[in-house]
């Protein structure tokens, strides 16, 4: 239909729609799109596209354009990233018209990431910094910038996702009339950066703020990541009613609006969650309804149904493991783990510590170390904390012998004592109720009476000179005490240093 629609030159206009009329029902479309109401909006885009007979050829070409990224953009609303990115890529070139060009940018940078086409992802156009916005280019900036930052912690750049999400809540926030549905996606993102900290309450006002607006207006991902998150918290606060009452909120939020993906995605966190609470045959249930959605929805190509079919594999071997652990379950979540890792080092480092669990479990304890310890340094790294937490009680034992390897004289990962005691406290804290015993090094014991001076300057703001001047150093000394602090740390600029230290209780 909507070829037949662009090509026809023959038909009479049976509305008589002026030019004038022409933009406000592409305007009208815009705000039904922003609002979520999919179906009316691509109805107000038919009516349009019918209007454009006896309009001037020029105006013509620009208004069905303008048209049909707006389909473009119905589409990826509805989780078919696949459709929207073939209609947008044609209109990549077009004239930038009311930010035309950049919205078909950002809809396609939206389709090559959840299709891990990451060569084009990062070939696209970017948005460039503006001293003021127009309301569609705001748009286009918002969800250019909030894609990019989703993208970026995907690849464990979290400082760089940090950046873009506040640059696009900045854009947001100023933009006339707001932006309905759009105004959330940074903010969902700065949450899970925060909830990956281990800064739990924090993260949680932000989601609790935006799940209204994420019911009414928000996206598929928004969704997602908001509910999923908010269900590990009550998870970890041991409000498990609570957790599984959000994550059958969001079922129903799917079936309502047409997401699969986030009906598949609840069933197998639900699965999960129970696991954890050794209600196998609760997650057994759970897994039969998510292979009865996946064999209706998961046999195409898009994103949407490769995302439900892993769902389904995914809680299959969970489940199999935990009715009996085998080494089958290991090697299809070894095969899991691969394939995350080669587009989402975020996933693959969680997947990391449940097959460093299932490894340890069949007594292959030197690999399972291995993995822990190496997805250790790499998340630790980033910035990653709380994903080291939410593998369950048996990361315990991994914890626990990572702290004594690092801790080992000469070792080269004791950089990262300092984070592996504080997460065997918080380990303790949720799974013994603080009885076990406590790791004897703790991260005051790694730095030494200067660093601890250093370091309280640089949380106040004091730049390396202010620093040498008041501690009556050379700069150079200061440098060199900042990079040990880095090590200890294992930070890799000043502000994470402060954050792992705030984190850690130093500061």
């Amino acid at each position: 239909m909507f070829g037949t629609l662009v090509g026809c030159r023959t038909r009479r206009n049976l509305t008589g729609g002026s030019q004038i009329q022409i933009r406000r029902g592409l305007a009208q479309a815009r705000r039904l799109m922003l609002a979520s109401q999919i179906d009316e909006a691509l109805g107000a885009i038919e009516h349009v596209e019918l209007q454009l007979d006896d309009v001037p050829p020029a105006a013509a070409q620009r208004f069905r354009a303008a048209a049909q990224v707006l389909r473009a953009a119905g589409l990826a609303f509805q989780d078919n990233s696949r459709g929207a990115l073939s209609i947008a890529l044609s209109h990549l070139k077009a004239d930038d018209v009311d930010g035309l060009q950049h919205a078909a940018a950002a809809l396609c940078r939206l389709g090559c990431w959840h299709l891990g086409k990451f060569d084009a992802f990062h070939s696209l156009p970017r948005t460039q910094p503006r001293a003021q916005w127009s309301k569609s280019q705001a748009i286009s900036a918002v969800l250019d910038l909030s894609i990019e930052a989703w993208a970026a912690f995907d690849q464990l750049h979290i400082h760089t996702a940090k950046r873009l999400a506040f640059d696009a809540s900045t854009i947001a926030e100023a933009a006339p009339g707001g932006l309905g549905g759009l105004s959330v996606l940074p903010a969902c993102l700065t949450a899970q950066v925060l909830y990956e900290e281990g800064l739990l309450d924090q993260a949680g006002r932000i989601l609790r703020d935006c799940l209204p607006t994420i019911n009414a207006e928000g996206s598929v991902d928004c969704a997602l990541r908001a509910y999923i998150i908010l269900a590990r918290i009550a998870g970890q606060r041991t409000r498990h009613d609570l957790a599984a009452l959000l994550l059958r909120e969001a079922e129903a939020l799917g079936e309502r609006r047409g997401w699969p993906r986030l009906v598949a995605a609840c069933l197998a966190e639900r699965a999960r969650l129970m696991l954890q609470r050794g209600l196998t045959m609760e997650a057994r249930l759970c897994f039969e309804q998510l292979d009865r959605l996946a064999t209706t929805h998961g046999a195409g190509s898009g994103h949407a149904n490769a995302e439900i079919t892993r769902y389904r594999t995914l809680t299959r071997w969970r489940v199999s493991w935990a009715e009996a652990p085998s080494v089958e379950a290991v090697a299809a979540m070894r095969q899991l783990h691969r394939l995350a890792i080669k587009r989402d080092l975020y996933r693959g480092c969680r997947m990391a510590v449940e097959l460093a669990e299932m490894l340890a479990g069949i007594g292959e304890t030197e690999e399972a170390d291995a993995l822990m310890l190496q997805t250790l340094q790499a998340g630790a790294a980033a910035g990653l904390y709380q994903a080291f937490l939410d593998g369950g009680e048996g990361s315990g034992d991994l914890l626990r012998r990572a702290y004594a390897r690092c801790g080992a004289l000469g070792s080269e990962s004791s950089g990262i004592l300092p984070i592996l005691g504080s997460l065997l406290s918080q380990w303790n804290a949720h799974y013994s109720g603080g009885r076990s015993p406590q790791p004897s090094n703790n991260a005051g014991d790694t730095l030494s009476a200067r660093e601890w001076e250093i370091l309280g300057l640089i949380g106040e703001g004091f730049p390396n000179k202010r620093i040498a001047k008041a501690l009556a150093i050379s700069p150079e000394t200061v440098k060199s005490h900042i990079k040990r602090i880095f090590q200890k740390l294992a930070a890799g600029t000043r502000a994470e240093a402060v954050c792992r230290a705030r984190l850690l209780r130093l500061l």
